[in-house]
């Protein structure tokens, strides 16, 4: 059994950082192109899981909500997992003539975490045993799936992000600096939408795919006194 959630996906967690370089451009009317081109750091980090073998059955049941393992019809296992993605974009601005100001993208701060990785296995079922066993094989055919997904969702992130940062052009704002930094990071929260959405429907349909009555039968046959 597994719950799999992304915070990205209900809310954006944005942290903006606005690095102001006011200068004067007598004369200016448009953007002048950027010197250089923005730099991108993605960090990723997919920890090991964390095991435990002290909640009962009906803990993980209340927590995994429907479905069951064993043959009298509580959980014996759950695998638990969430991310979370944030932007930090950088940007700095210069005046142009008639009071209006120029935005440009210096730099690009993504992250993209797996914050919960959490493998139970009910304390009913001690290390060695036939049950315990058989229960962690099937939760880490889960820690495996989100594992796979992750890393190939994370490719996809790393592509759309860079290349949204490589179109990103100086332009002049609408607002406040505040308000052009909070624009710029929603664009790029958008942007890694699909590579976070991708995750989440692939380990859906792997997931659904091994959590299925025939699939908690073939477990508990395996084993006696479940």
């Amino acid at each position: 059994m597994v719950i799999a959630s992304m915070a990205a996906l209900r809310q954006g967690v944005i942290a903006l950082a606005i690095l102001l370089a006011m200068c004067a451009a007598a004369g200016a009317q448009s953007c002048p192109p950027s010197e250089r081109a923005p730099e991108v750091r993605i960090a990723a980090e997919l920890p090991p899981p964390s095991y435990r073998n002290s909640l009962t059955r009906p803990r993980i049941g209340a927590l995994s909500g429907d479905g069951h393992m064993s043959s009298d019809r509580t959980h014996a296992g759950l695998t638990q997992t969430r991310t979370d993605f944030s932007v930090r974009p950088t940007l700095s601005f210069q005046r142009l003539s008639g009071g209006r100001v120029c935005a440009s993208l210096k730099s690009l701060e993504a992250s993209w975490r797996m914050v919960t990785f959490q493998v139970d296995v009910a304390a009913e079922y001690r290390p060695g045993t036939c049950q315990h066993t058989e229960v962690l094989r099937h939760e880490n055919q889960h820690v495996a799936i989100a594992q796979r997904a992750f890393t190939l969702a994370e490719r996809s992130l790393r592509a759309d992000l860079q290349e949204l940062a490589r179109r990103t052009q100086p332009f002049v704002i609408r607002g406040t600096p505040a308000q052009a930094a909070d624009e710029m990071a929603r664009r790029f929260m958008a942007a890694g939408r699909p590579a976070l959405e991708r995750y989440q429907r692939d380990t859906e349909r792997e997931n659904r795919a091994i959590d299925t009555p025939e699939g908690y039968r073939a477990v508990t046959a395996r084993c006696q006194n479940w």
